[in-house]
């Protein structure tokens, strides 16, 4: 989606570039240094705008890489279900759901802030001609399969109100796409106990139900996507000095209904590149192993491909040699 094409939908209208670039560097602001004032952008139509017009452009894309990650065959059965966008802001992960194509479930948008409300009705207005439910709270009741997208928003409310809103609606599927900040990890943690003791099953990314190997550590799991951006959205990208193409993330995904054979290795830290190896973090059985390929038994093109996998692919590995801090391993596919 092109900047140009949304701009005549924003709820407010800037009077140029330099307006909108200071308006973003605004909203950058609050996120990084302002925490403590971050909801204030949601009353102002000029930053919720802003907001519309650079972070959902950028996060649209995230939707169908992170699929990518995922069984074909369950995201085709999520397209039967009702999409339920939770914390939907302007409908960033609503219009990414419907660019897919073929859905045939309804779309539903809790967002709290009126304004956000208004951006995203005004947007899916001028895209699509299918009903929008929109709400501040979970205030429908239908039969149908529910998909649960939080989108950025479980950050923000925390585990305790994320796990509230899973028992109230009641999904047969949910997909989490958040920030991949150390901060959200322990309170991904809760919520991922609690849906594994309410029979749902994990898809990604862990590799096993079990505890959490990473939780024994001052550390956490997270993923990166790299996309492409739109040319438009590409050249603010640079004026606003962001970097919008590497992004971190922290993706899980659960069903209640779908099952499924996992991958044993996910790949969950990429160590800085050696002259003579790659060396990787792996959550393997439940605990984490480091792994080393050497450069010496790859190809060009190997090494290559190799040297571009980001944390968060799955594979399949055949061990070379133990040895004391690592294990010496040969790649035999990646996802």
């Amino acid at each position: 989606m092109k900047l140009s094409l949304i701009l005549p939908h924003l709820i407010y209208k800037f009077k140029s570039e330099a307006d909108l670039l200071k308006a973003i560097e605004e909203i950058s602001l609050k996120f990084t240094k302002e925490r403590d004032k971050i909801g204030d952008y949601l009353k102002d139509p000029r930053l919720v705008a802003a907001y519309t017009a650079f972070y959902l452009l950028t996060n649209i894309p995230k939707l169908e890489e992170v699929l990518k990650w995922m069984p074909l065959e369950w995201t085709s059965l999520l397209k039967e279900c009702d999409f339920i966008d939770l914390g939907a802001g302007p409908g960033t992960f609503s219009l990414a759901w419907k660019n897919l194509g073929e859905i045939r479930g309804d779309f539903y948008q809790i967002e709290q802030s009126a304004t956000m409300r208004e951006q995203g009705l005004m947007l899916w207005k001028g895209f699509h001609q299918e009903k929008l439910f929109q709400s501040a709270k979970w205030d429908w009741k239908n039969e149908r399969p529910k998909f649960l997208l939080f989108g950025h928003s479980a950050n923000e409310m925390g585990n305790d109100q994320a796990i509230q809103y899973i028992e109230k609606i009641n999904p047969e599927h949910v997909l989490f796409i958040e920030p991949g900040t150390k901060e959200f990890f322990p309170q991904m943690l809760k919520i991922r106990d609690h849906l594994l003791n309410r029979q749902y099953a994990v898809l990604y990314p862990c590799p096993h139900g079990g505890n959490c190997p990473m939780h024994q550590k001052d550390d956490w799991c997270h993923q990166f996507i790299q996309v492409e951006q739109d040319a438009e959205i590409e050249r603010i990208s640079q004026m606003a000095r962001k970097d919008r193409k590497l992004l971190p993330l922290t993706v899980h995904a659960y069903s209640r209904t779908f099952k499924t054979t996992n991958p044993s290795e996910r790949l969950v830290r990429v160590f800085p590149e050696t002259k003579f190896s790659f060396e990787w973090e792996i959550c393997h059985q439940n605990q984490l192993e480091r792994y080393q390929i050497m450069k010496r038994d790859l190809s060009k093109s190997e090494v290559k491909e190799l040297g571009s996998v980001l944390a968060g692919a799955s594979l399949e590995s055949e061990l070379l040699k133990e040895l004391d801090q690592y294990k010496r391993v040969k790649i035999i596919k990646i996802k």
